[in-house]
């Protein structure tokens, strides 16, 4: 028989349905777990009561139960998400070294950049000007294909900033701050490509977003952009993070404050994920 917050879990989730259908069931299995272990020990029987000792109590049995490949990494972002939607977000320290927890082991090719003559001769051998400039996106402002993909330029530039309001993960929208001419030209380059309004880099002709998804990935893999070839397009956005931090710390910024702004820029909430984008590199900056 389900717990009491097992039950209101039902509402929670029905009226935030954040991320992929995936990302969904995770956090379901997930979070009706923490509810047993809680009102288990407790008898808690609403979240809007939920405490310190509540937490620290599901903390410690996360350590206890953690089978590695960054399982507990992934339990606690949901219950971040949990904390966050009860209005109690602060109840969850949003470094998990500030927990004893060091990073697990991630799938990210950590530290993987594309020197800036590796990119151009990915550039040139494809054809489709759509899929250079998906490619410049990534490259110059960080985006991932999917959100590159949905981008606006005619509504998603604001002065200085660019948005990122369409295809991002766990449909959080953030804005990134133009820094050089470089990206100013290629935000230009795609609206004169696309024209105004609502349109974007995915053709009206595409029958479905994931038949162009797969037609653009068969086109970059044939110029050289796959595993096989050791470069990928989020190895892109890489790029662009360990570039932007350089830029930030020669302006002054520290190193943590410069990691905070590119953490954001990047969406994500924590920074010791953006260490995996800048992984294996000196920390000397390059020019900008």
């Amino acid at each position: 028989m389900a717990s009491p917050l097992e039950d209101q879990l039902i509402s929670l989730f029905a009226a935030n349905r954040e991320g992929s259908y995936g990302t969904q069931r995770a956090r379901s299995s997930a979070l009706k777990g923490v509810a047993r272990m809680i009102h288990e020990k407790f008898g808690l029987q609403k979240w809007a009561n939920l405490g310190e000792k509540h937490v620290a109590h599901v903390i410690e049995r996360l350590k206890v139960d953690d089978t590695g490949k960054r399982s507990i990494e992934s339990r606690l972002s949901h219950l971040r998400w949990l904390v966050r939607k009860i209005g109690k977000a602060n109840l969850v320290p949003r470094d998990n070294a500030a927990l004893g927890i060091e990073p697990g082991p991630r799938k990210t090719r950590a530290g993987k950049t594309i020197p800036d003559e590796r990119f151009r001769e990915i550039v040139a051998a494809v054809a489709d000007p759509r899929l250079k400039l998906a490619l410049h996106l990534g490259r110059y402002l960080g985006m991932r294909f999917r959100e590159a993909m949905l981008f606006r330029p005619e509504r998603d530039l604001d002065g200085e900033r660019v948005w990122i309001k369409r295809g991002t993960k766990g449909g959080r929208p953030r804005y990134v701050w133009l820094h050089n001419d470089r990206q100013r030209d290629v935000i230009t380059q795609v609206r004169a490509l696309v024209g105004g309004g609502d349109a974007t880099l995915t053709p009206r002709e595409a029958a479905t977003f994931e038949a162009w998804r797969q037609h653009c990935y068969h086109e970059f893999r044939k110029a050289g952009l796959s595993r096989k070839t050791n470069a990928l397009y989020h190895d892109l956005r890489r790029t662009w993070a360990c570039e932007r931090m350089d830029y930030l710390v020669l302006h002054g910024r520290s190193r943590d404050q410069a990691a905070e702004v590119v953490a954001r820029e990047l969406g994500h909430s924590r920074t010791e994920i953006l260490e995996w984008y800048l992984a294996d590199r000196g920390e000397a900056p390059a020019a900008a």
